[in-house]
């Protein structure tokens, strides 16, 4: 998803894909990242990316 040589074409549909596989309710989620806009669904995929990741160590 993150190459640079991948279309956003391509990508929006990499990251429409991951929204799906880590859904509970898979058709709910297709339906919902279906409606929305492109943009929006890069927006919603780095939201999910950012909450998902592990956080750093504090000292």
């Amino acid at each position: 998803m993150q190459s640079k040589k991948v279309s956003n074409e391509n990508r929006i549909a990499s990251m429409s894909a991951l929204l799906v596989a880590v859904a509970s309710d898979k058709k709910a989620m297709r339906e919902s990242v279906d409606a929305l806009p492109l943009e929006q669904t890069m927006t919603v995929v780095e939201a999910w990316m950012e909450q998902a990741a592990p956080g750093e160590a504090e000292a």
